[in-house]
């Protein structure tokens, strides 16, 4: 089976995510995703990091990385690893991934 997999296109300043987790996906044989991936299409000259957190909220030394956008640069994490996107500025325009789920 194929991963399910979505393109997410940032085309506008200021585009972004809150702190959040993801959710899993159960395929048509009853298999349930664990992993998140995102391979990106594009690079950001300023923001639109990815950032995984230690919990959902913000305090002082919840960030456990952050993950500059660079085209071709592929990342994966559990589901369960909170994170955000940080907004994308307009020097970094258009941000453009690819995200999908792991079995």
């Amino acid at each position: 089976p194929i991963a399910h997999m979505r393109f997410l296109l940032y085309a506008e300043a200021g585009g972004g995510l809150p702190p959040h987790v993801d959710l899993s996906r159960t395929d048509a044989t009853g298999r349930t995703s664990t992993h998140t991936f995102i391979l990106y299409l594009s690079g950001c000259a300023e923001g639109g990091e990815t950032v995984l957190l230690e919990s959902l909220s913000l305090g002082k030394g919840s960030v456990r990385a952050a993950v500059t956008p660079v085209r071709g640069r592929l990342l994966l994490f559990p589901h369960a690893c909170p994170h955000l996107a940080r907004p994308v500025v307009a020097e970094g325009l258009p941000k453009l991934l690819l995200r999908g789920e792991m079995y």
